[in-house]
Parts: C-alpha cells; sequence; structure tokens
C-alpha cells in the first residue's frame, strides 16, 4: 500500500509540474537558509568547545569595585596582575590548574633579517598553560615545550610559513630581527572559534630579559589568568573565596576577582549580551523563514487540493475509505517535503563559502558530524508534510460528493478572512519585518561610515614600531619627514583610535576618598591632537614651549571632565595631584563605533624615545604610494634594527569588531531578505492560483455581464494590497522594537520613509509576480470557464 501511495505522489508530482516545482522550490529555499543560519548559531555559541575540559576552565578577571561612571563594562577587565596565579596556588583546593598568559603585541617572526611575517594574536604562556588549553602537537613535547627561556611553539600554518615544514624542532627564529628564540613544538591550527587561537606561544621566562615581566611580579597588569577548576566543584564557591584576593594591597583593595566561565569569555564575559542579540535576530530570522517555507507549502497544497474534487469525488463513488485519502494526501506532501530536504542540504553546502564571506566565519558542514541538526530538520520536513496534507484530506474526506464534483467545496471561505489568506498575511508581515530592518541597518551602516568622529580619517598612516633603542630623536626624525611636501604632520603616540588603547584608573580633584574611574591613558606627542585635526574646547595644547608639561601636564576629553564633575577643568589635578589638567580636547572616537567615548587623558611623551610605540602621519591622499615608500626609507634609515609596517587608517577603521559586526549582519539580513521575498512571491502564487481556480466560473459570468479585464484584473488584485496594509500593522511595531532594542552609542534612529518604502516595494513585488496569472484569468474566454456548468 504504501509503495503504491509513493508511486501515486510521483506521478502527481510529474503531471503538476508547476506546482511541484514551486513547492519544492519554497521548501528548499527556506530548509536551506535555515541549515545555514543554524550552522552560525551553533558556532557562535561553540567558541572554545574542543578544550577537553571545557566546562571546568574560568578567566580570572577584575571587577573595579569603586570605579564611578563606568561605561560599556569598562569597570570589569579580562586582565590581571601576573602574580594572580601563585597568589591562589595551593591555598584553595578548588583550583585544580592556574596558568598565566601575556599578550604579546603584533610582531614580526622570520628565519632571518629579510624574510619576516608580521603575526598578530601572539602570546607568551608559563609551564601550566597545556594542562589547562588542549593543543595537539605535531612535533615536540607539550610538557617541557615551555620550559625554558628563549622558547617558541609555532601553529603549523606558522611553521609552514616560516620554514615551508613542520620538522622544525630545534631551528632558530628571530623575534623583531634581533632575538633568536629555539623551536621546541608545533601544534595543530585551533579552531577558528577558539577565544585564543595564538599563531606562536613564547615561553613566560622569555618575558624576564625582554620585558622584565616575572610570573611573580605585581606590578604587571597586562596579563590574563585562567583557572581548571576540580570537578564538580561550585565556581560560586571558588569566586567567594578569591573574591578579595588582593585586598591586602593598598593600590588594588577596590579590584575583586571573578570567575567568568570559557563559555562567557567570546559572548559577554561583562554580561552586556551585546552580540546575544545579534544571535537572537538570527535565529529569528531562521525560524521566519522556516515558518514561511511552511506556511507556502500548505498554501500550495489547499490551491492544488482546490483541484482535486473530481478525482477524490470518483474514489468515494468506488468505495475508498477516508483513511486512505489521508493516506495518500500525506505520503504526496511529505514526499515532496523529503525530497525538497535532501536538495536544501547540498544547496546549503554548496552556498557555504558564500554565506561565509558574509558572515566573515569559518562554518563547516559535515553530514555526520552535524548529524543532529539534519535529524532535526527531517523531523521538521515530516511535520511540515503532515501540516500540509492533513487539513485538505481529513476537509476532502469529509465533503459530500455532490459538493467535490461542483469542486465548491471550498466555496464557504470566499468572503472570510481564511487559513490561506492568514498565512499569507504572516508571510508579509515577515517580509515587510526583514526588509525594514535590512533597510535599517543599511542606513546605519552608511550613517556610522561617514559619521564625524571627531578627528579626519582620510590620509592617515601609521606604523608600530618597538624601537630597541633610546638613542632617536623624534623631532629630528619629523623635521626629516616633514621636508617631503606630501607629509603635511607626523605625530607620535603609545596608542592609536582604532589600532591600540591603553586603559588605567585614576582619582581627580574633589573626588571622594578612593574614588576613582576608568579611563584610557594616551602618551602623545605635542602634535598628536592637531595631526589628528581635532579641536580643543578649553586650555591649549602641548607645546614646545612649555618645556614642564612633561610628566606634569595633561589633556583630557569632554567625558572625562564631565565625569570629573568640573564646569572649568583648567587648572584642576588628577592622578594624585601628579598631573595639571592644561586643556580638554572634544570628544572623538578612539576605540570602537559601538560603545561609547570613554574617558580619554593625554599625556606629553619625551622627545627622545624606545620601546613600543605608534607613528601617525598625515599625507597627501593622491601620492599616498609614494609616500609610505619615502616613509619605510626614512624609518628603516633611523630603525635600522626594528621591523615595521606602515598601514593606512581606513583598514583600521573597516576592521573594528563592532564595525565588522554591523557589516556582516547587513549583507546576512540583505541575502536571507531577498531569499524572504522569494518565498514570499511563491506563497502569494499559491494564494493566486487558488484564487483563479476557486473563481473561474465566478470570473467568466462577470464578463459575460459586461466586466472588463481591467476590473477583473483589479478584482484579483485589490485583495493583496489590503493583506500588505494588515500585515505592516504587525510587521512595523516589531520591527521598530526590535531596532531599537539592538544597542549602540552611534545609532541611527528609526526613519519614517524606510516604512513607506517598504510597503510600496513588497507590492510591486507582489504585483509583479501575480501579473500573469491575474492577466491569463482577465483576458481568458468566459466560454472556456463556463463549458462544463
Amino acid at each position: 500500500m504504501n509503495s503504491l501511495m509513493f508511486k501515486l505522489s510521483y506521478r502527481k508530482l510529474m503531471r503538476n509540474k508547476i506546482y511541484s516545482i514551486a513547492n519544492i522550490l519554497g521548501l528548499t529555499v527556506g530548509f536551506a537558509s535555515f541549515t545555514l543560519i543554524a550552522l552560525f548559531i551553533q558556532y557562535e555559541l561553540n567558541w572554545d568547545k574542543h578544550n577537553d575540559n571545557f566546562s571546568q576552565i574560568y578567566r580570572i578577571q577584575r571587577y573595579v569595585t569603586n570605579a564611578r561612571y563606568a561605561q560599556a563594562g569598562n569597570n570589569i577587565s579580562p586582565h590581571t596582575r601576573a602574580i594572580t596565579a601563585q597568589l591562589i596556588e595551593g591555598k584553595y583546593p578548588e583550583f585544580e590548574k592556574l596558568t598565566v598568559i601575556y599578550e604579546h603585541n603584533p610582531s614580526f617572526l622570520g628565519t632571518d633579517d629579510e624574510h619576516l611575517v608580521n603575526q598578530k594574536g601572539g602570546i607568551a604562556a608559563d609551564t601550566c598553560y597545556f594542562d589547562v588549553f588542549t593543543y595537539h602537537f605535531i612535533e615536540g613535547d607539550k610538557t617541557t615545550a615551555l620550559s625554558q627561556p628563549y622558547s617558541i611553539v609555532l601553529s603549523e600554518t606558522l611553521a609552514k610559513k616560516l620554514f615551508n615544514k613542520t620538522d622544525v624542532l630545534n631551528e632558530t627564529v628571530l623575534l623583531e630581527k634581533k632575538i633568536p628564540l629555539t623551536v621546541t613544538g608545533v601544534y595543530n591550527d585551533l579552531p577558528y572559534n577558539s577565544s585564543i587561537r595564538a599563531p606562536y606561544i613564547l615561553s613566560f621566562s622569555t618575558l624576564k630579559p625582554l620585558y622584565n615581566i616575572e610570573r611573580s611580579s605585581l606590578w604587571a597588569g597586562s596579563c590574563m589568568t585562567f583557572a581548571k577548576l576540580k570537578p564538580g566543584v561550585d565556581a560560586k564557591v571558588a569566586e567567594n573565596k578569591i573574591k578579595h584576593l588582593f585586598a591586602g594591597y593598598d593600590d588594588l583593595k577596590y579590584t575583586e576577582m571573578q570567575l567568568c566561565p570559557l563559555s562567557k569569555v567570546y559572548l559577554n564575559f561583562n554580561d552586556r549580551n551585546d552580540y546575544l542579540h545579534v544571535l537572537r535576530l538570527f535565529g529569528l530570522i531562521g525560524i521566519f523563514i522556516l515558518v514561511m517555507s511552511g506556511f507556502n507549502y500548505i498554501n500550495l497544497s489547499l490551491a492544488q487540493a482546490s483541484m482535486r474534487g473530481k478525482e477524490v469525488a470518483l474514489k468515494k463513488v468506488i468505495g475508498s475509505h477516508k483513511k486512505s485519502f489521508v493516506v495518500q494526501f500525506l505520503s504526496e506532501t511529505i514526499t515532496v517535503s523529503i525530497i525538497s530536504l535532501i536538495i536544501a542540504l547540498l544547496l546549503a553546502a554548496l552556498l557555504l563559502p558564500v554565506f561565509n564571506n558574509i558572515v566573515d566565519k569559518h562554518l563547516t558542514f559535515n553530514f555526520i558530524r552535524n548529524w543532529k541538526l539534519i535529524l532535526l530538520l527531517f523531523g521538521v520536513a515530516v511535520l511540515t508534510g503532515i501540516l500540509s496534507g492533513i487539513y485538505p484530506a481529513v476537509f476532502m474526506a469529509s465533503s459530500k460528493i455532490t459538493a467535490l464534483f461542483k469542486e465548491n467545496f471550498l466555496g464557504r471561505e470566499r468572503n472570510s478572512f481564511s487559513l490561506k489568506k492568514t498565512l499569507v498575511s504572516l508571510q508579509f508581515a515577515i517580509s515587510l519585518f526583514l526588509i525594514v530592518l535590512t533597510l535599517s541597518f543599511s542606513m546605519q551602516i552608511k550613517y556610522i561610515t561617514n559619521k564625524d568622529i571627531g578627528f579626519r580619517k582620510e590620509g592617515l598612516l601609521y606604523a608600530p614600531i618597538k624601537i630597541s633603542n633610546n638613542t632617536a630623536s623624534f623631532g629630528h626624525l619629523r623635521q626629516r619627514l616633514l621636508k617631503n611636501p606630501d607629509v603635511t604632520d607626523v605625530s607620535l603616540s603609545e596608542n592609536f583610535p582604532f589600532v591600540r588603547q591603553g586603559g588605567g584608573t585614576t582619582n581627580w580633584e574633589g573626588a571622594g576618598q578612593d574614588e576613582k574611574i576608568t579611563c584610557r591613558f594616551n602618551q602623545v606627542s605635542y602634535n598628536y591632537l592637531s595631526m589628528l585635526e581635532t579641536n580643543l574646547v578649553a586650555g591649549r595644547n602641548f607645546s614646545p614651549s612649555f618645556s614642564g608639561d612633561i610628566g606634569k601636564s595633561c589633556i583630557i576629553n569632554e567625558t572625562a571632565a564631565k565625569c570629573f564633575g568640573w564646569d572649568n577643568p583648567i587648572g584642576k589635578r588628577i592622578k594624585d595631584n601628579r598631573l595639571t589638567v592644561v586643556g580638554v580636547v572634544k570628544d572623538f572616537v578612539f576605540a570602537d563605533m559601538h560603545n561609547p567615548v570613554e574617558p580619554g587623558i593625554y599625556t606629553l611623551a619625551p622627545d627622545m624615545i624606545s620601546g613600543d610605540w605608534i607613528f601617525s602621519f598625515r599625507v597627501n591622499e593622491k601620492n599616498a604610494a609614494s609616500v609610505k615608500s619615502m616613509l619605510t626609507e626614512e624609518l628603516n634609515a633611523t630603525f635600522p634594527s626594528d621591523p615595521f609596517e606602515i598601514s593606512d587608517f581606513s583598514f583600521a577603521f573597516a576592521g573594528e569588531n563592532a564595525y565588522r559586526i554591523y557589516q556582516s549582519l547587513n549583507k546576512s539580513l540583505l541575502f536571507f531578505t531577498l531569499l524572504n521575498v522569494l518565498l514570499a512571491i511563491v506563497g502569494v502564487f499559491g494564494l493566486v492560483a487558488f484564487t483563479v481556480a476557486r473563481r473561474t466560473k465566478e470570473i467568466g459570468v462577470r464578463k459575460i455581464n459586461g466586466s472588463s479585464p481591467t476590473a477583473i484584473f483589479n478584482l484579483l488584485n485589490r485583495e493583496y494590497l489590503f493583506l500588505i496594509l494588515f500585515s505592516s500593522l504587525v510587521a512595523f511595531p516589531s520591527a521598530w522594537m526590535l531596532y531599537m532594542r539592538i544597542p549602540s552609542a552611534n545609532k541611527l534612529p528609526v526613519q519614517p520613509w524606510i516604512f513607506i518604502v517598504s510597503i510600496v516595494m513588497l507590492f510591486l513585488i507582489v504585483l509583479a509576480s501575480t501579473s500573469l496569472l491575474t492577466i491569463k484569468a482577465a483576458t481568458r474566454n468566459p466560454v472556456e470557464a463556463l463549458r462544463y456548468e
């Protein structure tokens, strides 16, 4: 019986090719879109899960309790003092292992002075690191790889990049062209969704000769400490025991320690949940598209069933039972669902590279590893088939034979807001919802791209350099570079907007006892603010004329002045009265486009420089390539032992994390909105086909009584405008509320014109997609419609 039913289902598919293609197309798009979105969400929720001890690993982070005016969660820091692990080890039995790492600034590695690789994301780690995190070594012994100074462990990719092979034990790598390191291990590349995906790992003991940092250093505050708790330990109990770990240190007595589970390190370490809103939006889109494809299928099934009255009536006449109708209809709809799912899975695999480019991720789709997702989709496909077939099957099986022969068994729904219209209205609502969001995010991208960030970003170049000697004079170098007419200014800074930001806390004149704010410190040359073309709102800039500015004066931004509560900041003091405010600079964005501007404090850098600095250049944009070549030659001559790379600021701005998330979200919304509109078109096609089939004789009668083709065309299409307007009552408030819930300090307000454009766009799309069927019905010879009456 089942075999016969599936044979009948196959024949039905072949006989009604237009409906079959529409059904399969709609379901395929829905299943494929849902699969891609599910893979993305799964990827984002599985960061760091490659670690064997994932559920036991926590990052120890600092919470500053006396910080006022905390912004964007900046009173919580992932960085701890290097000594943190030693203060816990052996004293608290809940902690099984602790490891300390140091984030190494971008560094140049090479096998000689000429062949250098600029690597970001490298770290230095102690000997316990591989006891906490899971690495698979290709070469070397991970238990001893980080035990000696001047040791380095390479990722598989970096080893091949440097040596064209992975068998490189005991080979020498030069750090910054001058520090020889011995390769003690090579490990398999970590998954891309790893919080720490280091291309290389230095032994922590190497930091002592390089930067005078030891694992027992109290002053070294740029480290991170990770703990592996013993199985079964309550993290809250362990956290309470170390919360006041630094209470005995005067400078740190207002610092509380927190345990952040590894599962939250990437998503929301400071409990702001901003990115979780994005994931929820993706999940909502996936569900919407899947629901829309199901609605389409139900509508098309109903439309097709409405034309099978005589078939069912004849079967009932010859004795077929209700059960056989149900089985037949369900076998047809489930078959189509499963066929669509198989095609969708193949399509998702083919589209994955394109989708990866859209969301800027490295998603993979493995039919074996993702068996749970495939099983879920299979269940959804079967359920969709059941829901699509059960209504027409039961309805027709219960209808009278005379009504079936007349094919008016669904006529009772003619003037009601039927199930089919309800489903299409929901489709329109979803389409309008996504169109509004897509247009809103497109405008948001344009807004933050063109927004005045407080300084001129065009014509800016920068070059971070780790200067190994202190014989270079910035002033002399600047004068030489300014001789080139295409270089309008040169400045020096410890940090630079969208590239690197410093952090710290300070007290201020008029503050309460032990009251501090978290702020961004930056040591800069006297012309740094003028080079950026920012504006002072009070006081003066740094100047060579004021020799006492070094170490005694500072410039603050407007946000800092507001946080300090100063109406007249000039002459006020901060940092235990060591720094006097001589100027206030207008707020400019230096960290990201998502969070509000934080308090900024600028101090004057010395002329003789060494250590880690960033040179920035204001140049003629038209001759940027030749200027970059000249700058490279001059810097090479000045710092022959120190490698560097000159970069365009526009790439740093475009690569900022929040900006990239906005871009990928906008492209994703556009991608899925187009698919959603396609589904809406398929859904409307189903409703039009159903309407035309149901009202064929009515149209014939109207034409005989004098109705023009234009009047018939308007009759068939005007209800869609009503459905779209009705759908907007649901879609617009929902889209507005969701857009408003997405946080951002630089967000464009909702634009009213977007709602109007959305309705017009959807109506034109629907009109274009339905015109073929409605025009054909309006111009059809009425005799054809009435010949069987």
